[in-house]
């Protein structure tokens, strides 16, 4: 061990420390829209981060439809846990979306800003039948 270059060392803390950054969320939304007379579905999700020192304040989530972002509010009472009421759209039988997260973790010197996407996720949205 005593021979072992400096730059070994550097790239083993590397990937030890691959596996703390890492993050996920759990889409707790329906994939099958129930029919309202708003035509609004309500979009879940939570979020958890490896990354130490992140507090829940600092996390912002949205839903993704598209190129647009919806702005999701966190549900009182719960730990990084968003929702947000938004219309679904009547011409299409099905929606794809993803939840984008933003939040801010302790540098060295100053709080950085770091974001990570959802995978995409269908949203089944059942079509009134017509009547002949």
């Amino acid at each position: 061990m005593k021979h072992v270059s400096h730059a070994l060392w550097v790239m083993l803390a590397a990937v030890l420390s691959l596996g703390c950054t890492g993050s996920r969320n759990t889409n707790l939304s329906p994939r099958t829209a129930t029919p309202t007379a708003e035509s609004t579905h309500l979009f879940e999700t939570t979020f958890q981060t490896h990354r130490r020192g992140v507090p829940p304040e600092n996390v912002k989530a949205w839903v993704v439809i598209g190129l647009t972002l919806y702005p999701m509010q966190p549900v009182p009472n719960a730990v990084n846990r968003f929702e947000a009421l938004l219309p679904l759209p009547a011409d299409r039988p099905v929606l794809r979306y993803r939840y984008k997260f933003e939040f801010l973790y302790p540098g060295v010197l100053d709080n950085r800003i770091n974001s990570t996407m959802s995978p995409e996720y269908e949203l089944t949205i059942p079509q009134a039948s017509k009547a002949p």
